[in-house]
């Protein structure tokens, strides 16, 4: 049995092989610990009690102490309640201790006492995996298959390897190890597949390992490019996140995912959050949904917005000459001798501004008197200057009573431009949202 290790392991890298003691990962440390001399990398080992079998797993952690003092080989142990969190955290028995198991790995890894975590993971390990994943209904990513290199910390240099040629290797160097009852119990899941489906298929097709190695490796190639696309979609910016649109469903569905791990929804989001972003893709400009933890999906014109559901101030101050904070925007109104050109940024005639007018949000029946003239609702203003619905509420104004007499960063009412005898001209400013 020959595996490549040159790509998996750097030379004075530290590998720690995951060793329970099976004849899988007693296989695997063995190889490992005989070619790092001619990789030049170094080895140690990590062993997980998982708090399952009592004694047994206990003698079984022991075993491996044993063979690593043996082997000359650094050994670091850790202990866990698998059980206890099953039940606390309502999982299966296998999956609370396969999260436990990656908590320990990635200590390791995170503590520095090594490189990369090496798994005994093998041909038929892939094709169980495969099958587990297809009848729970999962997407194209759960048929990759297992990853031989995953985040270049976590290895699998037994990945194309059968078990079989695994056996094989174990009674040519007469190695020893123990067995893991619970290996034989069905009414785990992965168990029934391995103890009871796994063989009938094989019966039928002998190459069937082989077979879905090579189709979950059209799958990962097929998702990975899936991927790429979905990500060349979304853009982030501050704290908007987007997705640009036209996108066909299928990458609209995994850029609606993405979406919402960078707007702060990393898990709990349910196909049900997905289905709601796929219908804006088609609804009318301002359509929203809500998802999770106070985020929002908002079609606007040809994009959908992720953001965080906000609520405008009903503050308001009154107007006059100076820097003024509302919201999350800064504003300056500031007295200025009369500017050549009065078209790139905003100015006023002071004396055109009542007294009362006051510095304020957006407000139902709002009117606004555009620049050249013409009067209609601040709403529709805004819509035909395509200001987007979640920002209309945000955008201060200089208002007397619903009559808008300054958009800050986007224009000023007719009613109180520049002409040639105003004397008193006024720039606005503005900063922020």
């Amino acid at each position: 049995m020959f595996v490549e290790l040159k790509d998996l392991v750097l030379p004075n890298q530290t590998v720690a092989v995951a060793i329970s003691g099976g004849s899988d990962s007693v296989a695997l440390l063995h190889y490992i610990h005989n070619a790092r001399k001619i990789y030049g990398f170094n080895v140690i080992a990590i062993n997980v009690e998982h708090g399952i079998r009592g004694e047994s797993s206990i003698s079984d952690s022991n075993f491996v102490k044993k063979l690593c003092e043996k082997w000359n080989v650094k050994l670091f142990s850790y202990q866990v309640d698998s059980v206890k969190k099953a039940k606390r955290e309502k999982l299966s028995l296998e999956q609370a201790a396969r999260t436990l198991r990656y908590e320990c790995f990635y200590d390791a890894l995170n503590r520095g006492l090594c490189d990369k975590i090496a798994t005994a993971h093998h041909l038929r390990d892939n094709a169980e995996s495969v099958l587990f994943n297809l009848f729970r209904g999962t997407g194209i990513s759960g048929i990759t298959g297992i990853a031989q290199n995953y985040e270049n910390r976590i290895i699998r240099p037994f990945l194309n390897v059968s078990k079989e040629e695994i056996q094989k290797y174990v009674i040519e160097n007469q190695l020893e190890f123990v067995t893991d009852q619970t290996n034989f119990d069905d009414d785990y899941t992965r168990n029934y597949i391995r103890l009871n489906i796994l063989p009938q298929i094989e019966k039928i097709f002998p190459e069937f390992e082989k077979s879905i190695a090579r189709f979950s490796l059209i799958a990962k190639t097929e998702n990975d490019y899936m991927n790429e696309q979905a990500y060349s979609a979304v853009c982030k910016e501050n704290e908007i996140v987007q997705i640009s649109l036209p996108l066909h469903p299928a990458l609209l569905a995994r850029a609606s995912v993405i979406a919402m791990k960078e707007v702060g929804i990393k898990k709990d989001w349910e196909k049900t959050h997905v289905d709601a972003i796929l219908t804006l893709a088609d609804a009318k400009n301002g359509a929203q949904t809500t998802l999770k933890n106070g985020v929002v999906a908002i079609k606007e014109y040809n994009k959908i917005v992720f953001t965080l559901s906000q609520k405008a101030s009903n503050e308001q101050i009154p107007f006059g000459i100076g820097n003024f904070e509302l919201g999350n925007a800064k504003v300056g109104v500031s007295l200025i001798n009369r500017p050549q050109n009065l078209k790139d940024e905003l100015f006023g005639d002071l004396e055109k501004i009542p007294q009362t007018a006051v510095i304020r949000f957006k407000r139902d029946g709002d009117v606004f008197t555009k620049f050249g003239g013409g009067t209609k609702s601040l709403g529709d203003y805004l819509t035909d200057k395509k200001i987007p619905l979640r920002l209309r509420n945000f955008i201060p104004l200089i208002a007397n009573g619903n009559e808008i007499l300054v958009i800050f960063g986007v224009s000023i009412s007719e009613k109180i431009k520049v002409g040639e005898n105003s004397t008193k001209i006024i720039k606005f400013t503005k900063e922020g949202v």
